[in-house]
This record gives C-alpha cells, sequence and structure tokens, in this order.
C-alpha cells in the first residue's frame, strides 16, 4: 500500500459560518450578514493544513452519499489530501454546523447522521495493517487505546488532540491513552479542567507526572504554548495576527507542530511553527481558509527563526 507522512483519523463536519452579523434576527426576520463561508471543519482542518505545509497526507474517517460528503471529498482532494482511505458508507452522513459569529460570541446550531455499524477505531485499526506512515494524528477517544498501541508496535509516532467532553475528560481512563502518545496539545481551557488546577504550569506539572514520557503542549492562544522542552519548562511565544475567526486553530497548530518535527526541527522551532500556523489560521473564516502554504511559510517564519 501507498506510504503517506501522516495519516489523520476522525470525524469531519461541514461548516457553515456566518460573521458581520449586524444585529441578531427577530422570529420571523431575515438579516444579511457581510461574510459567509462554507468549508470542512473538526479532523478536514488537520489534514488540510498538513497538506498545505507539504506533506502527503491521508485521512481515515467516514463518508456517505449525501451532497455535503461529495462536497468534503472533492473539497480534500482539491487540497492535496488523499481520500483513498475514507470509508465509504451506504447511507446519507451528514455532520453539518452552523456557527454564528456575532458580538464576540460564537453561537453554533449543528446536525450528525448516525454512522450506522460503523466504529472508526475498529476501521484505523484495519488500516494500520496495512498502511504505511510516519504520524498518526487523532483525538483521544474512549476506544482509542487499542489504535495508539498498534501505532506505537509499528513505530508510528503518534500526535493526540481532545475534544471538549466533560465527563470524557474527568475520566481517569483517558490518561492511559495519552500516556501512550509522543505528544499531546490541549488548550488552556482543557489542560486546566482535566488536572483541576489553577495555572497552565501547575497543569503542566500535572501531566508530566502522569504521562511522563509524553511531551506535551498546552496551547496558550495568541499567547503562544508551554512546553517542557530539554527538561525546562518554557512558553514558546505565539505571533500577532488580526483574528477574524478563532475556529480551527488548534488543528492547524497541531499540523505546524507535526511539518516541524517531520522536517527535522527539534521540539522549541516546532512549536514555534505550530504557533505561527495556528495564528495565521485565524485570519480566515474556517480554520483551513488561511491556513497556511509552505511557500508562505518560508517567507514569513523560516527567515526569523
Amino acid at each position: 500500500m501507498e506510504k503517506w507522512d501522516v495519516l489523520v483519523q476522525g470525524v469531519i463536519t461541514t461548516d457553515v459560518i456566518f460573521s458581520e452579523i449586524p444585529k441578531m434576527p427577530e422570529p420571523g426576520e431575515e438579516v444579511y450578514c457581510g461574510e459567509f463561508e462554507f468549508t470542512g471543519g473538526a479532523a478536514y482542518i488537520t489534514a488540510v493544513a498538513l497538506s498545505r505545509l507539504g506533506l502527503k497526507v491521508a485521512i481515515l474517517s467516514p463518508i456517505g452519499t449525501d451532497v455535503l460528503s461529495q462536497f468534503i471529498v472533492h473539497s480534500l482532494e482539491s487540497e492535496g489530501v488523499s481520500t483513498k482511505l475514507m470509508k465509504r458508507l451506504d447511507q446519507p452522513l451528514r455532520t453539518l454546523s452552523v456557527a454564528i459569529n456575532y458580538g464576540g460570541d460564537r453561537s453554533f446550531l449543528s446536525y450528525q447522521d448516525e454512522a450506522k455499524g460503523f466504529d472508526l477505531e475498529s476501521y484505523t485499526l484495519e488500516i494500520l495493517d496495512q498502511a504505511e506512515t510516519n504520524f498518526l494524528h487523532m483525538s483521544v477517544r474512549p476506544n482509542s487505546l487499542p489504535v495508539i498501541q498498534k501505532a506505537k508496535e509499528k513505530d508510528i509516532q503518534v500526535a493526540l488532540d481532545v475534544g471538549w467532553d466533560e465527563e470524557w475528560l474527568k475520566n481517569a481512563d483517558i490518561y492511559p491513552i495519552i500516556k501512550l502518545g509522543d505528544y499531546f496539545t490541549p488548550n488552556l481551557r482543557e489542560a486546566l479542567y482535566m488536572t483541576e488546577q489553577t495555572t497552565a504550569a501547575k497543569a503542566l506539572n500535572t501531566f508530566r507526572v502522569q504521562c511522563p514520557y509524553t511531551k506535551v503542549i498546552i496551547k496558550l492562544g495568541p499567547e503562544g504554548a508551554l512546553s517542557n522542552v530539554d527538561g525546562n519548562e518554557v512558553v514558546i511565544p505565539g505571533f500577532k495576527r488580526n483574528a477574524i475567526d478563532t475556529t480551527g486553530a488548534g488543528d492547524v497548530f497541531a499540523a505546524g507542530l507535526i511539518a516541524g518535527v517531520i522536517k527535522g526541527h527539534d521540539l522549541k522551532h516546532a512549536i514555534r511553527l505550530g504557533n505561527f500556523c495556528g495564528a495565521c489560521s485565524v485570519e480566515g473564516l474556517g480554520g483551513a481558509t488561511a491556513s497556511p502554504y509552505w511557500e508562505q511559510v518560508e517567507k514569513e517564519f523560516l527567515p526569523i527563526k
């Protein structure tokens, strides 16, 4: 089977984003906004961001027979992401999220079809038995442990993220999964909630005790990221950008981090690349819209390393 630099595992959403809204409509009222974007979300963002950074990427995700699924496949392929490993289900699989950016806050209205009879972790295990890759990026889920164990058996580096699920983030079973990963990139809110700490530094120390061999990087938004580099707790500064939409910035950060590691940079520089990519992404609506291409990295980031 073909070899990829990175396999990205996860669910894909179709994101409909409204911005520059003059006022929220009253019942029965229609209001026109100034900006709109229709794009992919969740795992789509990381996969596209990695591809734009010059890496060979395939995505492991279920896809359906509906028009939204067709849009996602076409969009991924147009970005150079392989869809060969996507599982085609004989059913509609509409996963849609409408984001409303108004008054400095975001509201979401979402819908998701059930993927009947499909288990993403079981499917990923099948693919890992066949596929060759250097890196696997995935979100930590309750059934993730066998997938990470299989990846480690094949000497595949694993980068882990996590979504906001209050019950799961407080579940003690999450730590045995994280400790097998090579990288774990929670944001500050997730890190504080998981560790029941009050500062990023204290949270990082808790992760160090629970997951001593995992490189934990706590994303701090525009302030950058906190990690333990060569035995020292270090804040790697962020990059200032004109923020239009922060959706997916963490996903693009992960892509930059992975690209930095694959291209041979040390941890601190790889995190800085993640910070740069995440900062660029906030300049457009949707996580992938303004995600940088490698040419932009060479022009704006590498000269100041």
